[in-house]
């Protein structure tokens, strides 16, 4: 059994940390006018300059930002719906390695967050707190010594922090586990949610574990609260894993094979079919049943497979009702050139 916290790659698939900051004396994004939204962009582009002097970042105007690529930054969750929504006021800053962005003009002044393929929430809050301080000696950021770094929405108020996990669980979800894990979590202000953040649901049976508090408790505290949470449902998931397997070996065996068939033989395949596959394979790699791909190359596929960002994939993007064609053209294709052989 894998103990290291950070060897969870059979069921971690991403982490991320978010800050949310507001400048003083200026009013929340929702109220923004024109003249004063462009300001507040102006004032992070300023800070920036002393923040990032190798330029390691790229600033882009949300409006400037054709609708398909919108919705590719929103799948691969370097911006969010809301910031989408926004687009005629926002702005974003994206580092070369895409791990780190700030988003200008969301539901706050500034969303930082840092995201990991690996289970480094730690590193994550480190990270984002060295360029929030570095923003901080140019900006002055609204706080109130009672309640904190103040928000748009008052469930954020305090340290402004959003830790997440994206776990896969595919056998807790099987076996109807879910929605007790979910209320257990609620009760202790960690919620569940879908593949796309609220109100989305679990595609490829991967959910995003956070934080509800934000007030009252430290940051490191929070880190170390989902850390802990993550490590018991990790540790559930491998042990439901494990039994089903025992259990019923042929019918687990059957359903990462017949994935396995229809990721390299079909000729189209739609995006709910591709994640339910894929799902399949991950599980069936971790099972030791297959060895022909790792768990990161499952986790770049179960990325590339989304909507938009597969309709960019070697074709004119106006070939929408292509789209099922294109995935099953690229999985192939991915396939083919990434499987070992066996």
């Amino acid at each position: 059994m894998k103990d290291d916290i950070k060897d969870y790659e059979d069921i971690v698939i991403s982490t991320r940390v978010r800050l949310a900051r507001n400048i003083k004396d200026h009013r929340f994004p929702h109220l923004l006018q024109d003249e004063e939204s462009k300001e507040i962009i102006e004032i992070f582009q300023n800070a920036m300059e002393s923040v990032d002097p190798d330029k390691e970042f790229d600033f882009q105007r949300m409006s400037e930002v054709n609708s398909v690529g919108r919705r590719m930054l929103m799948e691969d969750h370097l911006v969010s719906p809301e910031l989408n929504k926004n687009k005629e006021i926002s702005a974003y800053f994206l580092h070369k390695d895409r791990k780190v962005n700030l988003l200008i003009n969301e539901e706050d002044h500034l969303r930082l967050q840092v995201l990991n393929d690996d289970f480094t929430l730690r590193e994550n809050l480190n990270r984002a707190r060295e360029i929030e301080e570095q923003l901080e000696k140019k900006i002055n950021f609204a706080f109130d010594d009672k309640y904190g770094y103040l928000t748009t929405c008052p469930t954020n108020a305090g340290t402004g922090l959003r830790a997440s996990i994206m776990v896969h669980l595919p056998a807790l979800r099987e076996a109807d586990y879910m929605e007790g894990l979910q209320d257990s979590l609620n009760k202790l202000g960690i919620t569940v949610r879908g593949f796309y953040g609220e109100g989305s649901k679990a595609s490829g049976d991967l959910y995003q574990i956070s934080n509800q508090q934000t007030l009252g408790i430290s940051e490191q505290m929070l880190v170390e609260k989902i850390e802990n949470i993550a490590h018991r449902i990790v540790m559930n998931e491998r042990n439901v894993r494990a039994r089903t397997l025992e259990k019923h070996p042929v019918k687990i065996k059957d359903k990462v094979f017949r994935s396995l068939g229809v990721l390299k033989y079909a000729r189209q395949i739609g995006e709910e079919e591709a994640f339910e596959c894929l799902s399949n394979l991950r599980m069936g790699i971790d099972l030791g049943l297959y060895q022909g791909l790792g768990f990161k190359q499952m986790n770049e596929m179960m990325k590339k497979v989304q909507k938009y960002t597969v309709l960019n994939y070697k074709y004119d993007l106006k070939s929408y009702k292509e789209e099922d064609v294109i995935r099953a053209d690229w999985i192939r294709d991915f396939i083919k050139k990434e499987e070992i052989f066996e």
